[in-house]
């Protein structure tokens, strides 16, 4: 990813209060000072991993000021395994039960490790509450699979929209009749919580239904539905009854993925 699409990233980030771009891969005395001093840095922090450059600790720095701390790694989030299920993707396909029917939605063949637990959704529900009465809702859905920069910036203009962003995240059954393949690549799990930490988003649908109803409009007080402008279910929309339909997002929409 190029700078201003992880600088994106990470400032869609409900957990991140602010960005410094630039900053060096290994951090020297001269620059913490100025870190400390100009932003009135308390700690710096990175995971429990060792992170080596040229047989030096890219953190020594940091170390040697009493400023650094450590935090456990997250189970079963890993880059590696994120490329094994990309490069698993061209072959292995979905592994059926053979008794079940030829029609019946495939299962993925490659199964995530990441174990959500109610902490977890917990910590990432934290500051979501329940919509005024006077507030517009505003209601997105899609895969949200390997959530990134063009997600974030279309939730960001869904959010200039109303007062309250519901965003509605599709089960992987749904996703893989829609899409094929072995899609998605996140389960559903980790595609919630990538949802639940955008600072856009004010709450979450889970297993979101790809066909909308009147009813679930009403019951969720929804006045909008927004979707990006490059899109290929407009069916399942025309045929929910939706109050209002707004094509949009037409920048970078090409690599929108729902």
């Amino acid at each position: 990813m190029k700078d201003q699409e992880r600088l994106t990233m990470v400032s869609g980030c409900k957990f991140v209060d602010q960005v410094i771009p630039g900053c060096p891969y290994v951090m020297n005395s001269e620059y913490l000072d100025y870190v400390i001093k100009k932003f009135k840095v308390d700690y710096v922090i990175h995971g429990d991993d060792p992170c080596i450059v040229d047989g030096k600790d890219v953190y020594a720095a940091a170390k040697s000021m009493g400023k650094y701390r450590s935090i456990p790694r997250t189970e079963g989030v890993s880059t590696t395994d994120f490329i094994g299920r990309m490069l698993l993707l061209t072959k292995e396909h979905h592994q059926k039960n053979d008794s079940k029917k030829e029609d019946e939605t495939m299962l993925p063949g490659k199964q995530s490790k990441f174990l959500t637990t109610s902490r977890m959704m917990r910590l990432f529900s934290a500051g979501v509450k329940a919509p005024a009465g006077d507030m517009k809702v505003v209601y997105i859905d899609g895969a949200w699979d390997m959530f990134h920069c063009g997600h974030v910036a279309m939730l960001k203009e869904a959010k200039k929209r109303g007062d309250y962003v519901i965003v509605g995240v599709h089960g992987d059954a749904i996703v893989n009749k829609s899409r094929g393949a072995n899609l998605p690549l996140m389960n559903l799990h980790e595609r919630v919580l990538s949802v639940l930490g955008c600072r856009y988003v004010d709450d979450v649908l889970i297993d979101a239904p790809y066909v909308m109803t009147s009813e679930m409009i009403s019951s969720l007080n929804i006045s909008e539905v927004v979707c990006g402008s490059n899109v290929d279910k407009f069916g399942s929309y025309s045929q929910g009854k939706i109050r209002m339909f707004i094509s949009m997002f037409s920048i970078h929409s090409a690599i929108y993925y729902f």
